[in-house]
C-alpha cells in the first residue's frame, strides 16, 4: 500500500475492521456484485459481523433486463440478480441456477433464469423489495440488497459536441467526457429502505464498475446524493481495472473521479486504486478492444488520498478484482478514514 498523511486522513477518528459496522455499498452490473463478494466474508462472520447493505442501479435497458423491461413493464432485474448472487455462499447450487441462461434462437434465448424468477416474485408480491428478500431467503445471501429507486427510470446524457444517448446502452458508447447526465424522470423518489441504509451507515462505498451506467447513476437520485451528505460517513471509491471503450475511452483515473464529484454531487473521502499490471497476453487483448488499465502514480487526487494495492485476480483471463485482495486493501484503508 501507498501510504498518504493527506488533509482528509484521520477525518472521522478512523474505523475498525473488527467492529461491527455498517456499510453500504452502491454501484451496479459486476462492479457492485464484485465488491459485495468481497465483503459477504464479513457480513457473515461469527463475531461483530458487519451489517451490508448494496444498493443497486435500475435504469439498464439491454439484454435480458432490457427485454423484460419492454416486454413486461417493472425494473431491469439483471444486476440486482448478479449480486444476489455475489452475496450467496460460494458453493451454492443455486447461485448457478440463478446464473443459468436459456441458448437457442426461441424467445427464452438470452434470458436468465435469475432474471424471470425475480420478475416473477416481484409479479407475485407486487413488490421489489419482497421479492428480493424472498429470493435472499432462499438462496441463503450475506447481507441486504435494495434497488435504489423502485420507479422505472432511463438514463440520458449530452457529449461536449450536443449529441444527446437516451438509455444506459445509448450512453455507455458515449464519447466522453460528457457535459450532461441525468434521469428520467428527473424527480424519481429513491427508494426509502435505501435512503435509510445509508443515513445509518459508517461507511459508504462507491463501487467499481461503469463510470457513467453504474458508479454515477445512483447518484443522479437527488434525495440520495443529499442522505449521502447527510450520513457524514466517508465515502471510499473503489476504482474500475481498465477504462471502457466507448464510455472511458482515454479517461484517466482523476477524470473519473472529477465525474463523480460533478455528476454525482459526492464527496469522496479515499479511493482504493490497483497497482498490479495485467499480464501481456491480456493486456494486448484489451488494448484490441480500446481498454486501457486505470493505474495511477499518485498519492493524492484533487485533494484525496489514493491507497494503492494489487487487487488483480491473477486466475482470471480478464481483468477482474480477486475478493480476498479486494476484502484486505478495504480492511487496511479503514483505520485511515
Amino acid at each position: 500500500m501507498a501510504a498518504q498523511e493527506g488533509p482528509q486522513a484521520g477525518l472521522i477518528g478512523g474505523l475498525s475492521a473488527d467492529q461491527p459496522l455498517r456499510v453500504a455499498a452502491l454501484g451496479g452490473g459486476t462492479g457492485l456484485a464484485a465488491l459485495l463478494r468481497a465483503l459477504k466474508r464479513e457480513a457473515g462472520r461469527g463475531r461483530d459481523p458487519w451489517k451490508l447493505t448494496g444498493i443497486v442501479t435500475v435504469s439498464d435497458n439491454g439484454g435480458s433486463s432490457g427485454r423484460l423491461r419492454e416486454e413486461l413493464g417493472g425494473l431491469p432485474p439483471g444486476d440486482l440478480r448478479n449480486c444476489l448472487s455475489a452475496l450467496t455462499l460460494e458453493d451454492s447450487a443455486l447461485s448457478d441456477l440463478l446464473n443459468y441462461r436459456f441458448q437457442g434462437e426461441g424467445s427464452l434465448a438470452g434470458h436468465s433464469l435469475g432474471n424471470l424468477m425475480l420478475w416473477a416474485l416481484a409479479d407475485l408480491t407486487g413488490d421489489w423489495v419482497r421479492a428480493i428478500r424472498q429470493l435472499s431467503g432462499i438462496l441463503v445471501t450475506q447481507g441486504r440488497l435494495f434497488p435504489s429507486t423502485v420507479v422505472p427510470v432511463t438514463l440520458c446524457a449530452e457529449d461536449m459536441e450536443g449529441k444527446r444517448y437516451v438509455g444506459e446502452t445509448s450512453v455507455g458508447s458515449c464519447k466522453p467526457p460528457l457535459a450532461k447526465l441525468w434521469l428520467e424522470p428527473q424527480d424519481a423518489d429513491p427508494l426509502p429502505e435505501a435512503v435509510l441504509a445509508i443515513l445509518r451507515s459508517d461507511l459508504i462505498l462507491l463501487a467499481p464498475g461503469s463510470l457513467y451506467t453504474s458508479t454515477i447513476s445512483n447518484l443522479l437520485l437527488q434525495d440520495l446524493q443529499e442522505a449521502i451528505e447527510s450520513s457524514g460517513s466517508p465515502v471510499v471509491y473503489v476504482a474500475n481495472l481498465m477504462t471502457e471503450p466507448g464510455e472511458t475511452s482515454g479517461l484517466d483515473l482523476e477524470t473519473h473521479v472529477a465525474a463523480i464529484s460533478a455528476f454525482g454531487r459526492t464527496r469522496i473521502s479515499a479511493i482504493i486504486a490497483n497497482a498490479a499490471t495485467l499480464q501481456p497476453d491480456i493486456l494486448a487483448r484489451y488494448r484490441a478492444e480500446g481498454g486501457e488499465p486505470l493505474l495511477t502514480a499518485a498519492h493524492h487526487m484533487l485533494g484525496i488520498p489514493v491507497y494503492q494495492f494489487p487487487l488483480l485476480d491473477p486466475e482470471e483471463p480478464k481483468a477482474r478484482h480477486h475478493p480476498d485482495l479486494l476484502n484486505h486493501a478495504i480492511r487496511e484503508v479503514l483505520p485511515n478514514l
